[in-house]
């Protein structure tokens, strides 16, 4: 199991310098979190920089629609706590007045 988790103490330059530009989108509080930075570095290692950068552009958006003021990486990897945000979000709107 070890085997799977990235060790981004001993990862190569290229993707240092990657990870290192991808942790500027980052939330100033939540930069110094290994969990988050393992995490993106899977991503990256996964589905390269671009989308590593859309994706994590997209849930900081909806940390912040959702305002929610937990970590970063709490956000990403528990997607009860994401689904219970969007569903908050999805409010039914009143029928319309004749």
């Amino acid at each position: 199991m070890t085997a799977d988790i990235i060790n981004i103490e001993d990862r190569d330059e290229a993707l240092h310098a990657i990870l290192e530009r991808v942790m500027l989108l980052v939330p100033e509080k939540d930069k110094q979190d290994l969990n988050l930075q393992r995490i993106i570095a899977f991503r990256l290692k996964l589905d390269g920089e671009p989308e590593t950068r859309a994706y994590l552009v997209k849930k900081i958006e909806e940390t912040i629609k959702c305002a929610y003021t937990g970590s970063l990486y709490e956000f990403l990897k528990d997607d009860i706590q994401e689904k219970e945000c969007v569903s908050k979000q999805k409010r039914p709107e009143p029928p319309d007045v004749a």
